[in-house]
Order: structure tokens, then C-alpha cells, then sequence
């Protein structure tokens, strides 16, 4: 079973690569510069809500800035990780597989440190950041691993 075969095609990288700066900009945006842009404001569908108050299947007002922003990011950081490379080989696949492993290590160490040092509403933000953090760290790990068996090639 060739891994690929599950990977976005290579044309995918570059509209992953603007979602992931849009989805950056609009947290900036929010967070540094505290933009609220007014045509952001929706009325919702919400499952659960909890603000002042609790509220459970019902129309909600919200700010979809960060939502927008979070699915930007996400979708983007996924089209960047998933998708193939120009010349995909069975040395790509096995990268991917040692990244994707190497990842996994990495969310079991985050969870359980997020698990003892974050609680209460710090550990839901935690697990916010983690929702990006773990295909941030697949990218980079894939990325350098490429990059290091690309550098062997060269010397041998």
C-alpha cells in the first residue's frame, strides 16, 4: 500500500500555504490588534454554548473571527503536510511514517504535560493549541527529515 496514494496532489501545496498565512493574519488581527470586524458577527447555530450563560441547541450571536481563522489554519497547515511531493518515492513514504510516528510521541508528551500543568479553562486552551501544534509538528518534522536525506544523497 503506497502512502501517497492518500495525499493531496502537489498543486494543493500553494493554496495551503495562503490559508495558513490568512488564518495567521486574522488571529494577529484579533489578538494583537483586537479587530472585530462587525460583518463577523453571527448569529449561530450552537450545540453548546457557555458564556454568561449556558445555552444548548439555540441561536447564538458570535464573533467568527477566531472560528475563521482557526479553520484557515487548520486547513491550511493539513494541505501543507498532506500533500505529495513532485518525485514521490518509497523513501517519502517511509519519512512520512517516521514523522507521522515521531509525532505521536510528541502528542503524548504534550498531552500528558498539558494534563499536569494546565488546568480548568488553561487546559482547554491547551488543547486549542494543540489542534494546530500536532500538524505543525508533523510539517517540521517531515520537512527536516526530507531535508536531511536529501543532504546524504548529495554526500554519498
Amino acid at each position: 500500500m503506497k502512502i501517497n496514494n492518500y495525499l493531496s496532489p502537489a498543486r494543493l501545496r500553494l493554496p495551503g500555504i495562503v490559508l495558513t498565512l490568512l488564518g495567521i493574519v486574522m488571529l494577529l488581527a484579533k489578538y494583537k490588534f483586537n479587530y472585530k470586524p462587525d460583518f463577523l458577527n453571527m448569529k449561530m447555530f450552537a450545540i453548546y454554548s457557555f458564556y454568561i450563560e449556558t445555552k444548548t441547541f439555540s441561536m447564538v450571536t458570535n464573533q467568527m473571527l477566531e472560528e475563521f481563522a482557526g479553520i484557515f489554519l487548520l486547513c491550511g497547515l493539513f494541505l501543507i503536510a498532506f500533500s505529495r511531493e513532485k518525485v514521490e518515492t518509497e523513501l517519502t513514504d517511509l519519512l512520512r511514517l517516521k514523522a507521522f510516528i515521531l509525532t505521536a510521541y510528541f502528542n503524548l508528551v504534550f498531552i500528558i504535560a498539558s494534563a499536569l500543568f494546565f488546568f480548568g479553562f488553561g487546559f482547554v486552551g491547551a488543547l486549542v493549541v494543540f489542534a494546530v501544534a500536532w500538524l505543525l509538528f508533523y510539517l517540521l518534522t517531515f520537512r527536516y527529515l526530507l531535508y536531511r536525506s536529501e543532504k546524504t544523497k548529495i554526500l554519498i
